[in-house]
């Protein structure tokens, strides 16, 4: 498989958001910008880059009876991590998102992904 079929292959074909529909509610609550999805995006894929690198570092040390809320403890943190550093250097894009920041913890996209890359 070539280069190029791979890319499309995981960024259009096997894409969660495309082809499982989730986190569509985040996806279309801040579509109303461009300034609020682009926003919304960054933050997605910084949080979605670090959580997988700390759960990756972290997945033999974890024991399979918490694995699941030890994932989510790391990604909320992340994600208020996010939250705080929006609300300090970018207040408009922090109002704008709103609600959606938070979501982030509950997106499906982002425990999935943690799942499959640990």
């Amino acid at each position: 498989m070539s280069k190029k079929e791979n890319f499309f292959k995981g960024f259009v074909r096997e894409n969660p958001v495309f082809v499982f529909l989730l986190g569509m509610c985040p996806a279309l609550g801040v579509s109303s910008t461009v300034e609020a999805a682009l926003g919304m995006g960054i933050l997605v894929i910084f949080v979605l880059a670090l959580s997988n690198a700390a759960i990756s570092l972290m997945k033999n040390l974890i024991p399979d009876d918490v694995r699941i809320p030890a994932y989510i403890v790391i990604i909320a943190s992340f994600v208020t991590r996010v939250e705080m550093l929006t609300n300090a250097y970018a207040p408009e894009l922090a109002v704008s998102l709103g609600v959606f920041i938070p979501l982030i913890v509950v997106n499906c996209i982002i425990f999935g992904r943690a799942e499959s890359f640990a």
